[in-house]
């Protein structure tokens, strides 16, 4: 009983802790869905959205990879674009090695797999020091976080299929135009809101 009431509110805690990226999350893979179902060229553009944010969860590649996609680009280029734009998740995984060490293998992988800035930054700051309840609250974290991800895109890539059917496809396509910028500008903000924070402790 004990336990089971310890597991809700580290439950609570994550969710919590998860709202900033929830909100976050569900607008950029809503984006990335949209995107790749409006210029991807792939058929059945909700199944593509739903396996491929299951299996990654990376916002700047769903969204620059909508292009290489269309394009039939050679596995091999693509994946070379892929280690280019997140090999940062690299060096998350290293500085979290240690807590990890004793973590079965597949969650342990899993916990990599879902190393985003947006994860890193709540796990690297967590103040549970006991290694069981630090390492159930970043479980419960990483589901979260990704299943914001993976139902954002996913609908999104739904919401273009089901307006194709009564909208021209091109005009789907010409009323995206822009919206790849999306990520450069959540990236802008967050450096701005990161600079004013550096400043502001400065002075």
């Amino acid at each position: 009983m004990k336990n089971a009431l310890e597991n809700r509110a580290l439950f609570r805690r994550a969710f919590v802790d998860s709202l900033p990226v929830l909100m976050g999350y569900s607008t950029m893979g809503f984006v990335a869905g949209v995107l790749l179902a409006a210029k991807g060229n792939v058929v059945l553009a909700p199944i593509w959205a739903l396996l491929s944010s299951a299996l990654w969860v990376t916002g700047t590649m769903s969204i620059a990879g909508v292009q290489p996609i269309s394009e039939r680009a050679p596995l091999y280029a693509f994946a070379l674009m892929t280690l280019a734009v997140n090999f940062r998740y690299c060096l998350y995984g290293f500085s979290l090695l240690k807590r990890w060490k004793d973590v079965p293998f597949l969650r342990k992988c899993y916990l990599i797999l879902m190393l985003t800035d947006e994860n890193y930054a709540l796990e690297a700051s967590c103040v549970i020091r006991d290694p069981g309840r630090n390492l159930r609250y970043c479980t419960c974290l990483s589901v979260l976080n990704h299943s914001y991800w993976v139902v954002g895109l996913t609908v999104g890539a739904s919401v273009v299929c089901l307006l194709g059917l009564t909208v021209d496809p091109e005009a789907i396509r010409r009323y995206t135009n822009g919206m790849e910028f999306s990520m450069a500008a959540l990236f802008i903000v967050i450096l701005t809101d990161q600079v004013r924070g550096i400043l502001s402790h400065g002075r």
